[in-house]
């Protein structure tokens, strides 16, 4: 198992992840702490990704339902991609990969 993380990692194997971290859903939006997630990755504030990436992440997913599913009484497991980025929402934790 990889350790806890923070920001980048340098590592070339798309498997390995770039960012993980667990997070209480009820303090914590998901897709705050996803846009923040990615924000850290690509090194900016989170209102600027959508010039880096050039697309939103309601281009991808819509933020409102993933809030709503990961804050529920049951464990979410799921995954979508935005731009290059594998992001997975498993349970407590989120976790970013390279796709």
């Amino acid at each position: 198992m990889v350790a806890e993380r923070d920001g980048t990692d340098q590592s070339t194997d798309a498997r390995e992840p770039l960012f993980r971290r667990t997070y209480d859903w009820s303090d914590t939006a998901a897709s705050m702490a996803t846009l923040t997630a990615l924000g850290t990755l690509e090194k900016v504030d989170p209102v600027e990704l959508p010039d880096v990436l050039g697309t939103t992440l309601y281009d991808h997913i819509d933020p409102e339902a993933i809030d709503t599913l990961v804050a529920g009484e049951e464990r979410v497991d799921l995954s979508f991609l935005v731009d290059d980025y594998q992001v997975r929402i498993d349970g407590e934790e989120l976790t970013i990969t390279r796709q």
